[in-house]
């Protein structure tokens, strides 16, 4: 008969062996979840490198013209004496209506009557400061006298024309700044019949415009004052972007202006067309070239205090300055070219 001691032994024996198997059994198949959540990432090397993003745009460069005054004479144009954009002042003849000259001359005032003897005004004003000025008369007054009738007449002798004393409404143009390049309506033509009141007559800016497009794509990646290089036929300007707006066919458009007080094209503008559009490929710099120390961007952690941080490869946050991010990478500050950092697998 077996003693109830050695039977007591033996269940224990029995219950502790089972519990050994039991436990080697869970832990040989209980699934390894935490070693691979830590094992969820790559190492990459940071390297010396470089970081930088720039985007192809079309260019648009165009002459635009401003309104600066209205033609005044009736009859045929049987003369046109200025080019598209050539430099006019004060003197010169524009065209010839019914074969009397149109000169322009400089004054605020539009030329709306006859300036004859007697008429006092701005517009009189306006026409004997430049007989003044080119020494048909002594000092430039508002009242149209006997003087100013006599400085006419040889004004008028000196074109040419009729010696009446006076001026027709339609004999002047008055443009408000001079000189200026001149660019007349295209109604303007040899053997167009004329009104008073018609056409325009337009003067050019000082420079070309540019205007870089982009599509919708792009549009979200630009921002004002970036760096814009333009490629024409020969030449290459530089130049910012200005504020970025949206037309109403969702059209993403920007003017391109100059970084300093020159025109964007310089001495070389003239390839610009007078008429019509000049188009050119542009490059946009969305991120300037930076070199340093370079890691992937998913490689950056952002810290509760807001500062930024890579893991390297022993699990230690390594605290980094960012200097620019281009397509999917960063040149950082603080780590050494060679550290392996972590980068979240797939």
């Amino acid at each position: 008969m077996v003693s109830p001691h050695r039977v007591t032994v033996w269940s224990l024996v029995i219950l502790l062996a089972g519990g050994v198997i039991g436990w080697a059994t869970a832990v040989v198949t209980r699934p390894p979840q935490q070693v691979a959540a830590e094992a969820n990432f790559v190492l990459v090397s940071a390297e010396n490198g470089e970081v930088g993003q720039s985007m192809s745009t079309v260019v648009t460069a165009r002459w635009p013209a401003r309104r600066v005054a209205v033609n005044q004479s009736t009859g045929t144009v049987t003369r046109l004496l200025v080019t598209r954009g050539e430099q006019v002042d004060a003197g010169d003849v524009l065209y010839r209506v019914d074969e009397r000259p149109v000169v322009v001359l400089k004054g605020a005032v539009p030329a709306f009557r006859t300036l004859s003897a007697g008429v006092v005004g701005a517009d009189v004003a306006q026409l004997t400061r430049f007989l003044a000025a080119k020494n048909y008369l002594d000092a430039a007054t508002s009242t149209y006298s006997p003087a100013v009738q006599r400085a006419v007449r040889a004004w008028q002798r000196s074109m040419g024309v009729e010696q009446t004393g006076r001026l027709n409404r339609g004999d002047v143009v008055f443009v408000k700044s001079l000189p200026v390049r001149m660019a007349l309506d295209p109604r303007f033509a040899v053997g167009a019949l004329l009104s008073a009141g018609a056409p325009a007559i337009e003067a050019l800016s000082s420079a070309p415009t540019f205007t870089a497009q982009y599509s919708d794509f792009q549009s979200k990646q630009i921002s004002e004052g970036m760096p814009v290089e333009i490629n024409s036929r020969s030449s290459r300007w530089s130049g910012a972007l200005g504020v970025p707006s949206v037309a109403a066919d969702g059209t993403v458009t920007a003017a391109v202006v100059p970084t300093d007080d020159d025109a964007l094209c310089g001495k070389q503008c003239k390839e610009v067309p007078l008429r019509g559009t000049l188009q050119m490929k542009g490059t946009t710099e969305v991120q300037k070239t930076l070199r340093g120390v370079v890691v992937p961007s998913a490689a950056l952690v952002t810290d509760s205090d807001g500062s930024t941080a890579v893991i390297t490869a022993d699990g230690q946050r390594s605290r980094v300055a960012v200097r620019g991010r281009a397509r999917g990478m960063a040149v950082i500050d603080g780590l050494a070219a060679g550290t392996a950092v972590r980068v979240p697998g797939q």
